[in-house]
């Protein structure tokens, strides 16, 4: 079984498409369908039903995608355990990211670091999208993932490369009314404060504008949460937090715009090299979103 197929049967998988993927790949599309085909006669299996130019996962390829991405990630962490003799400056990263994702996310990330590398210095540093810009400029960090604010240009000497998009849900309290309704009007949610998210320059960021006489801006995506949990208001809350959040406590408003997609990026010094440090931890990030149902597209549902 080839390495190289694995990769080419997540990537398909994730795009839905042979061409999707061929582009990411940088390979022509019989390339990629030539690696799935034989892939499915070694495995004697179909993985994906084809509708035009649309692939869905069959049960079988369901089954073992989440195999797939393990496989991958060991095989990241082999070569990359085979150059630690070799590249001996490599000792110690510094990641930085918002808020936007679990704790939980974060803990299972250095957790898997720590069982690669448990040579490596390691530092987790939480800060917003503006000062960890700057801290990766600056050289204090070594990758950074966050949501930049939007029409925001990438600094000189930085590199950026869209991670995932993230959904921003329109959430309020499950035991307020309006949770209730089959139709929530701009006239309805004008009755409550809405909750917005106050970045690290202290703009305003995630919010309606003229809706609402009242405000409250918090620096934080769990604040923003939590006070809408507690009754506060409404607002937009990260799908991954709004679904770590206990099923009782929040709910999705029936607002015509209730959802909107942000990119989730990471921000390096350096081209993430798939042979390099940086490359094996952005690979890793990338796994464990797929693993924990973070990487939704719009108009798609999690593979």
């Amino acid at each position: 079984m080839r390495i190289e197929h694995l990769e080419y049967f997540v990537t398909v998988a994730r795009h839905g498409s042979i061409s999707g993927a061929a582009i990411e790949l940088e390979r022509n599309r019989s390339t990629v369908s030539m690696a799935i085909s034989a892939l499915e006669d070694e495995l004697d299996a179909t993985l994906f039903l084809r509708s035009g130019n649309s692939l869905e996962l069959t049960p079988a390829g369901e089954n073992i995608l989440d195999d797939c991405h393990r496989l991958l990630s060991l095989v990241d962490t082999i070569r990359l355990r085979s150059r630690i003799s070799s590249d001996p400056e490599q000792s110690s990263l510094s990641i930085g990211r918002d808020d936007a994702l679990p704790e939980e996310f974060w803990r299972t990330v250095i957790r898997t670091v720590r069982q690669a590398r448990p040579d490596l210095k390691l530092s987790l540093h939480y800060a917003g999208p503006e000062a960890l810009s700057d801290l990766i400029s600056e050289g204090k960090l070594d990758i950074a993932y966050f949501m930049p604010p939007e029409h925001s240009r990438i600094k000189p000497g930085l590199y950026a490369k869209v991670v995932t998009k993230i959904r921003m849900q329109m959430m309020i309290a499950r035991n307020h009314t309006m949770a209730r309704m089959s139709y929530v009007s701009d006239d309805d949610l004008v009755s409550l404060p809405q909750i917005t998210y106050m970045d690290d320059t202290l703009s305003e960021r995630f919010y309606l504008q003229d809706i609402s006489n009242e405000r409250i801006a918090l620096s934080s995506f769990e604040l923003v949460r939590d006070a809408i949990i507690d009754g506060l208001g409404w607002g937009y809350v990260p799908a991954p937090l709004a679904l770590e959040a206990e099923t009782g406590d929040i709910a999705m408003l029936s607002h015509g715009l209730n959802v909107t997609w942000y990119p989730y990026v990471s921000y390096s010094r350096e081209p993430l090299s798939e042979k390099g440090l940086l490359g094996w931890i952005n690979r890793l990030v990338y796994t464990q979103m797929s693993q924990s149902g973070i990487l939704q597209q719009p108009d798609q549902t999690p593979t």
